[in-house]
């Protein structure tokens, strides 16, 4: 993988004298990182903002699509669209990352993982990704980061939005949004349905394309009361079917059906000056139906409600206190037998963020008392200094846990595999060193991590034929991430290269599925009325299996994109993914895409 470090060398050693004065901005607001609004600038994590613009200018087909490759992200997929893809989050496992939507927790409660594939990008508004523990913040599953998704808002006026798109594996995705409103009330409403006939998900199984289909919608309305005061409400479903390969049944026809919705209300109010508050209510459910030969096998069922009562206390300009209280409760249904169906979370978390001089001090702590496997605590210290007002160094230690799921908790089979009640959540200590650089012609940041994380679980028989999970495993996960956005004579740069040692501390074997080498690049360039972008992914050998003796090879993929604006409101684009139509596994014998085009319309009035 030397041309990686070649390559990323010389993105970080670009000169001044060869490089535009049009700096990149630092100021794009963030609310995950603290759950307070702070710029990227002034937020110490390391944080991923993507916005509407950036991804309607992508031309993502999926939210694994558009984000893969990112600095430590690393996604696998067992088929096309709407098939299995997993996260893993500067190396750690799916479901050892959170996943938000509008401030409420979403996923599988039953599996621990989030279905990423079904969540429309239609209906995204935008994406804040925060890599490294945020369990102070947030409590269990953010171990290796926090995803968090933001619904499309309202807006002054009456605006009327679409756009078709048509592509390969006989693929449609069709939008429509209305949005609208005054000063004081606005509102948004968009639907949307995406349908492909897929690929083949499965090598030597079932020859059979596995389709997918997603029909979704979003809603929200907001209204600015007196003063600083605002109530809003928000909505997101999402309802399809997906078709897969079974690997232990290459005859039968397996399909899935889906569901998964998250609706919020959140009320925000200053009861004085130094003082604001915020009340958010919200339900997510996530549900699934499976079939052979359509007949249902089984159904699985997760509902959460969550309550947040946060405040944030101004102590003078540049010193804020934030503490809240959230209450969360969970409960399974569905085809399967749990010993225990429903459990409560209670916590309290307190954080502090201030600046002194060239000093800038971020630091939390959180006490989760869970109803299925006692209390646990949680924190975080970080330390910014800036040695220039162009040149900054961050160090932070944090720790984090992963809740057992019903499954390790409850799950009772009739063949003598069973959960196991006594399971203790997973522990994860995390150390990370950063340098970050904003310079008049880009900002560059480079940063070191180590993620030590004990009591992982695995299930291990402990009779012939019965299995139950147990905290045996220990992970040492480190890694050097770092990142460039520039402009050089007129076109836009962003690049990242993620180098990864992911190791079984018992072992010394590499985790399963995890590239060791990632680097993403992306150039884009507008022409007058028309723009060009093409995003370059590389990424390094992985092991499928944890005794490493099934490789999978590395492999490239170049993507190109372009869009034309016909005049102030039409909009035409086109895509060619997997340009050179690279054949590669993320997951052994599962296919992936090959090489793909699409063209768009959009209806798109400027504003």
């Amino acid at each position: 993988m030397k041309p990686l470090v070649a390559l990323a060398s010389g993105c970080l050693v670009l000169t001044s004298s060869a490089i535009a004065t049009e700096p990149a901005s630092l100021d794009e607001i963030n609310v995950t990182a603290t759950r307070t609004a702070r710029t990227v600038d002034e937020t110490l994590a390391p944080v991923e903002v993507i916005t509407r613009s950036t991804i309607e200018r992508s031309q993502a087909k999926s939210l694994p699509q558009l984000i893969a490759g990112l600095a430590g992200i690393d996604i696998t997929h067992q088929g096309g669209y709407g098939q299995v893809s997993s996260l893993f989050l500067r190396g750690t496992s799916s479901n050892q990352t959170l996943v938000l939507i509008d401030g409420i927790r979403i996923g599988s409660a039953s599996l621990g993982s989030t279905s990423l594939q079904t969540l429309p990008l239609n209906q995204i508004e935008r994406i804040e990704i925060v890599r490294g523990p945020r369990s102070s913040l947030y409590g269990a599953d953010a171990v290796g980061g926090v995803i968090h998704v933001f619904t499309r808002q309202g807006e002054s006026g009456l605006k009327l939005s679409g756009s078709a798109a048509y592509g390969s594996h006989n693929t449609r995705d069709l939008s429509a949004n209305l949005a609208g409103g005054s000063k004081a009330t606005r509102f948004n409403l968009n639907l949307a349905q995406f349908n492909t006939d897929g690929i083949d998900a499965l090598k030597n199984n079932n020859p059979d394309k596995d389709g997918h289909t997603n029909n979704s919608l979003s809603a929200s309305v907001s209204h600015q009361l007196e003063g600083d005061n605002k109530l809003s409400l928000q909505i997101l479903r999402s309802q399809g079917n997906t078709e897969y390969d079974n690997p232990f049944d290459a005859t039968g026809d397996y399909d899935e059906d889906f569901l998964q919705q998250a609706i919020s209300a959140k009320l925000t109010f200053t009861p004085m000056q130094s003082w604001d508050t915020s009340l958010l209510l919200g339900e997510n459910r996530d549900e699934s139906a499976q079939h052979t030969n359509d007949r249902e096998t089984s159904d699985f069922n997760t509902r959460r409600r969550q309550a947040l009562w946060q405040n944030d206390i101004s102590l003078g300009d540049d010193h804020l206190l934030t503490a809240g209280l959230e209450l969360l409760h969970e409960e399974v249904d569905g085809s399967t037998d749990y010993a225990e169906d429903s459990r409560d979370n209670k916590a309290l978390f307190l954080q502090y963020l201030g600046d002194l001089n060239a000093i800038s001090l971020a630091a939390g702590l959180r006490r989760d008392d869970n109803e299925a496997f006692g209390s646990h605590n949680t924190g975080n210290i970080t330390l910014g200094y800036d040695f220039t007002p162009a040149l900054r160094a961050i160090a932070s230690y944090a720790t984090a846990f992963r809740a057992p799921t019903f499954n390790d908790l409850y799950y009772q089979s009739p063949w003598g595999s069973n959960g196991n009640p006594d399971l203790a959540p997973e522990k994860s200590r995390n150390k990370e060193l950063g340098l970050l650089g904003r310079q008049s012609w880009g900002n560059w940041e480079l940063r070191a991590f180590q993620n030590d994380i004990d009591e992982l679980i695995q299930w291990v028989e402990v009779a012939p034929f019965e299995w139950q999970p147990q905290n045996v495993a220990e992970a040492r996960i480190r890694g050097l991430e770092t990142k460039l956005d520039t402009h050089i004579a007129g076109w836009d740069l962003s690049g990242s290269l993620t180098l990864l040692d992911p190791k079984d501390k018992q072992t010394d074997l590499i985790l399963l599925r995890r590239s060791q080498r990632t680097l993403r690049l992306d150039i884009d360039r507008r022409f007058g009325a028309t723009e060009l972008g093409l995003s370059l992914i590389l990424q390094g050998r992985r092991y499928n299996d944890a005794a490493n003796t099934q490789k999978l090879a590395g492999y490239g993929l170049t993507n190109l994109r372009a869009n034309h604006r016909l005049d102030s409101s039409w909009l035409i684009s086109g895509q060619i993914n997997n340009l050179f139509d690279k054949k590669y596994e993320t997951a052994k014998d599962y296919n992936t895409l090959g090489r793909e085009f699409f063209i768009s319309i959009a209806y798109a009035p400027k504003s």
